[in-house]
């Protein structure tokens, strides 16, 4: 997640002006074709964004079969630091056939967009720009890899989709829990019905948004909010209401660290509900095969309201989306819990996060607190445990059932593949060797990756859903199909967002 870049529309040439408005759809209309700059037909991608999470899929990028031509962000000390890089690993490695002048240092992604060599762009900015970004370039005829959260509204949500179906391009969504073994194996153990109906699903993560405010400690305003003459700061806000400028929302040069500030407020993100919201949910949403639909309704937190200092009284966990079949995807605390996504069937528990899975197996479940925290470290014994792997379980890091814990992720993955027998299970799901790398072979099958658009963005209006409820402190009944609120709940104006000067994102 990261930013942008300057350059106000007065300051585009005319033709490429008369490119952005005449020739969009024109060449989104086109497949695939590699311009390559001369360099053997290599694809070429732009990166716009380059904080810490786009440096790292630079570095994701850079082992492609492509050529990484342009680094673009509203920061100078970013984007040259970045196209310094990528020159630097052209140059040291010769056998590529690259020159180590070939990246440049872009300051307005418009103009990443305008340039027809460019066949892909990797999105890394703070979620409010997201939808814009990815919209104009499938109208530019790019193929797009947009970090999660997909949108930063529902409505967004619904653009996102409907320019994927429009442009005929390629967008694979940052959703990179789908690439791994463990969340795949969890999903299809799950998908086939081997723990019998779920009626219950813990997606754990932190709590949402929160109401706008200009510095995150007021006190060290005059240096959170000192001149920063590299960055952009207009165009860092572009859609969103033009803040008071503070480096903790846009972090001054070159930093190592995830900025948290933007993420928690109501004008940039979804706080954690669209952060790792957008990785749990997601998990939950392919588990139960709801990537093409979404859930009837939403049901208020009756948590007490928060009294954090800067969380405007919103309640912090607790929101259910209701499926049409009963099933209740529940936002469950964080802290505590070991695993991100835990599936409570009839007949067995699948519990999954990164690097850890666990999976038993039996009938007599009543989900609780307590529960979870049994999972957690391997005590849990209702049931026969078919594999367990939690690095961090009790206090030994072993847990205390009957049974030793598994020697690593691989082999309880083995494990619950040969208990369940899912080389031969019926439903068989995406098998991607890594997000970037699957993205890189879908542009050039054409073919949908394994987060395509429609599936990133079912999973942000989840995220949106779950932030909304706690934001309006309300429930509310949900058309899945038409992505509106149902029989006469909700607030229409809730879907969207206002748009600051011509950011408004269009068809």
């Amino acid at each position: 997640m990261c930013y942008n870049s300057p350059m106000h529309s007065s300051s585009i040439s005319t033709s490429r002006r008369s490119f952005l408005k005449g020739g969009l759809l024109a060449a989104a209309a086109v497949p695939f074709i590699s311009h390559g700059r001369g360099l053997d037909g290599k694809a070429t991608l732009a990166l716009i964004g380059a904080g810490k999470q786009g440096r790292g899929l630079l570095h994701s990028f850079l082992g492609q079969d492509l050529v990484v031509t342009a680094v673009c962000d509203c920061d100078r000390a970013r984007r040259e630091d970045r196209a310094r890089v990528v020159n630097d690993y052209y140059a040291q490695h010769p056998q590529l056939g690259v020159p180590g002048t070939v990246c440049r240092a872009v300051a307005d992604f418009r103009e990443v967009l305008a340039d027809p060599s460019v066949d892909m762009v990797c999105i890394a900015t703070p979620d409010h720009w997201h939808a814009y970004m990815a919209v104009e370039a499938m109208k530019a005829g790019k193929d797009v890899y947009c970090e999660k959260p997909l949108t930063h509204t529902v409505e967004e949500a619904r653009l996102v989709m409907e320019a994927s179906a429009k442009t005929g391009r390629i967008l694979q969504t940052g959703a990179m829990q789908r690439s791994g073994v463990e969340f795949r194996t969890a999903c299809e153990i799950v998908r086939n019905g081997f723990i019998g109906k779920v009626r219950l699903v813990d997606a754990n993560f932190g709590g949402p948004s929160r109401p706008h405010r200009d510095y995150e400690n007021a006190d060290n305003a005059a240096t959170e909010g000192a001149p920063n003459p590299d960055v952009d700061f207009d165009m860092w806000c572009g859609p969103a209401p033009l803040a008071k400028y503070s480096d903790r929302l846009a972090p001054r040069g070159v930093h190592d660290f995830f900025p948290m500030f933007w993420r928690m407020d109501d004008w940039f993100g979804l706080g954690m509900c669209g952060d790792w919201g957008a990785h749990h949910l997601d998990i939950a949403q392919w588990g139960l095969g709801r990537d093409a639909s979404g859930p009837v309704k939403v049901v208020r937190s009756e948590l007490p309201p928060s009294k954090g200092r800067f969380d405007g009284g919103r309640r912090q966990r607790g929101v259910q989306l209701v499926f049409d079949d009963g099933c209740v995807v529940r936002h469950a605390p964080f802290r505590g819990s070991a695993f991100g996504t835990v599936f409570y069937g009839e007949e067995g528990i699948v519990a999954v996060n990164r690097g850890r899975l666990a999976v038993w197996r039996g009938k007599g479940l009543s989900p609780d607190q307590d529960l979870q925290a049994r999972l957690n470290d391997g005590s849990f014994d209702g049931m026969e445990r078919i594999a367990f792997w939690n690095p961090d379980a009790g206090r030994d890091g072993a847990p205390r059932g009957p049974r030793p814990p598994d020697r690593s992720l691989l082999d309880a993955v083995n494990k619950a593949t040969k208990a369940f027998k899912l080389k031969k299970a019926p439903v068989k799901l995406y098998k991607a060797l890594g997000h970037p790398a699957d993205f890189v072979g879908c542009f050039k099958s054409r073919q949908q990756p394994c987060s395509s658009a429609e599936t990133g963005a079912r999973a942000s209006i989840l995220c949106n859903l779950c932030n909304l409820s706690y934001v309006h402190d309300a429930g509310f009944d949900w058309d899945p199909a038409r992505n509106v609120f149902a029989n006469g709940t909700g607030a229409a104006a809730w879907l969207g967002k206002a748009y600051r000067g011509d950011w408004k994102v269009r068809l």
